[in-house]
C-alpha cells in the first residue's frame, strides 16, 4: 500500500491527518533565533493569531529540512503493509520543501533504502493540499500504486479551486507573499481583491468595495464554479462565527455539499494575518 506524506501547511488538524491516515512533516514557524515551534505539535492556529496581535515584526518560516524529510521517509517505510511513498509537497513556487524532500530521497536511495518514493509538486498550499492529500489518501487506500494516484492527482489539479478574501494584505506585503496580486494599495483604496490560488501562486481576479462584499463573490463563485455535491473546505483566519455563516450559505445553495471549516494554519496565518474567508472545492 501506498503511504501518503505531506507537508504540515496543507493545514489538515492533526486529527485529521491520523484519520486519513497519512504523514504531515511538521513546518517550522520562528518568532526569535531562540523562539521556534512546530507547525500543530507546539503551536496552533488560534495561538499564532493571539501572538501576531503584539508583534511588530512577523515570524519566520522554515520547510522540513533534509535529515528531518529522511526521517520520515524512514518511519512511513516502516509501516505494516507500506509498500511505496508519496510525498505530497506544497508548491515550488513558493517553498523549497519539493527540493529538499527529493534530495531526501537521493541521499537515503544512497545509503540502500528499498522503499520506493515519489515527490509530487501539488502546486498548491493550505486547503488547497489539503484537497489533494484527501484525494490521494481515499485512492491509496483503494489500492492504487503511486504512480495511478500521480495520474488521478494531475487529472484533479486543474480543478482544484481555492477562492479567498482577507480584511488586509499588510502581512502579505511584510511577508513578500503577495504574488501576482495587482491591488496592493487594496487597504489604503479601501477595496478587497478576490484571491485564488492557482498554478502555485496567488493573484487576483477582481476587487470589491469592502470585506463583506468580497466575501459574498467568493460564495457567487461558488455557486458559479462548483461540481456540487463534493466535498469542500471553508476556511478561516479566527473567525469562526463568519466561516459557519458562510457554510449555512452554502447549503442554501448545495443541499448535498460536505462541508469542513478549518482554520488558516498558522504557516500560512501568518501571511494571511487574522481575517480572512475562503473557499477550497471541486470546481466545473
Amino acid at each position: 500500500m501506498v503511504h501518503i506524506l505531506t507537508n504540515s501547511v496543507c493545514d489538515l488538524t492533526p486529527q485529521q491527518v491520523e484519520e486519513l491516515g497519512v504523514t504531515a512533516i511538521p513546518d517550522y514557524i520562528a518568532f526569535s533565533p531562540t523562539e521556534q515551534y512546530r507547525n500543530n505539535i507546539e503551536i496552533d492556529p488560534p495561538t499564532l493569531y493571539r501572538r501576531l496581535a503584539d508583534c511588530e515584526e512577523l515570524p519566520k518560516t522554515a520547510h522540513p529540512n533534509l535529515e528531518q524529510f529522511m526521517q520520515a521517509f524512514q518511519a512511513a517505510a516502516a509501516e505494516p503493509g507500506c509498500t511505496e511513498l508519496l510525498c505530497l509537497s506544497l508548491t515550488s513556487k513558493m517553498s523549497g520543501s519539493c527540493n529538499t524532500a527529493r534530495s531526501a530521497v537521493k541521499l537515503l536511495e544512497e545509503q540502500g533504502f528499498a522503499t520506493p518514493v515519489t515527490i509530487y509538486d501539488s502546486q498548491q498550499v493550505s486547503y488547497g493540499l489539503a484537497v489533494l492529500v484527501r484525494e490521494a489518501a481515499r485512492l491509496a487506500a483503494e489500492g492504487l500504486t503511486a504512480a495511478r494516484i500521480v495520474e488521478k492527482l494531475e487529472e484533479l489539479r486543474p480543478h482544484v479551486g481555492v477562492y479567498f478574501a482577507m480584511e488586509s494584505l499588510a502581512n502579505a506585503r511584510k511577508g513578500g507573499r503577495a504574488g501576482a496580486i495587482r491591488v496592493l494599495a487594496a487597504d489604503l483604496l479601501k477595496v478587497k481583491p478576490i484571491l485564488v490560488f492557482k498554478d502555485g501562486l496567488v493573484s487576483d481576479i477582481g476587487i470589491v468595495r469592502g470585506f463583506d462584499r468580497a466575501v459574498d463573490r467568493v460564495v457567487d463563485l461558488y455557486r458559479e464554479r462548483a461540481v456540487y455535491g463534493g466535498e469542500v473546505f471553508v476556511f478561516h483566519a479566527d473567525r469562526t462565527q463568519l466561516a459557519e455563516t458562510v457554510a449555512e450559505r452554502l447549503r442554501a445553495i448545495d443541499p448535498e455539499i460536505r462541508i469542513t471549516i478549518g482554520w488558516v494554519g498558522a504557516v500560512i496565518g501568518i501571511y494571511t494575518g487574522a481575517g480572512c474567508l475562503g473557499l477550497a472545492f471541486r470546481q466545473k
